[in-house]
């Protein structure tokens, strides 16, 4: 122990030590920080992810029954990316409140969400519920290399899903995924 106070008497710190010193213990706090999530409302990521995730899988199984009913197209399998989540649009009661000033006249809405309570639990008024926006969609079908089934499946596709044949891309089903379904 004495060693050490002698030591630590024979350092010779100055400022740019301490300099390097700070910035050093600053570094591996900031470190640890960005491991902490601070993110309070996860769970309620975690269920829109989950109710994004089911809809894209419901819809791509649709996707799959319909083009496997197309003429030449076969065996299916379909990916869907969608580029949003799914939005709530929750009910406000609002009352327009107007200001004249000598320079403009401003207005200012006021809204307050419209509260229902249903046994005991407090919720938002939902008045819609707005799908995901589909990115794009991936198919792949044992027809995938005719032509003609191809632009059957890109008109048919488009139409229902209502997004540019740009945005679908068709490939023929591997013969290895073919086998193995059987």
């Amino acid at each position: 122990m004495k060693k050490i106070k002698e030591y630590i008497k024979n350092l010779k710190i100055d400022k740019k030590t301490i300099f390097v010193f700070v910035a050093g213990i600053l570094g591996i706090v900031i470190i640890f920080l960005s491991e902490i999530d601070f993110n309070v409302n996860k769970e309620s990521e975690k269920e829109d992810d989950n109710i994004d995730n089911d809809y894209c899988l419901q819809l791509e199984k649709k996707m799959e029954d319909f083009i496997e009913n197309i003429d030449g197209a076969g065996k299916t399998r379909v990916i869907i990316t969608l580029s949003e989540t799914t939005e709530y649009i929750y009910a406000k009661d609002g009352k327009e409140v107007r200001k004249n000033n000598e320079k403009n006249d401003d207005e200012t809405l006021e809204n307050e969400y419209v509260i229902i309570e249903n046994n005991n639990i407090n919720s938002g008024l939902l008045i819609k519920t707005i799908e995901p926006k589909i990115r794009g969609i991936a198919i792949s079908c044992e027809g995938g290399d005719n032509i003609k089934v191809q632009q059957q499946i890109y008109s048919a596709v488009g139409a229902v899903l209502n997004i540019n044949t740009s945005r679908i891309s068709i490939s023929k089903l591997s013969s290895l995924e073919v086998v193995n379904e059987k």
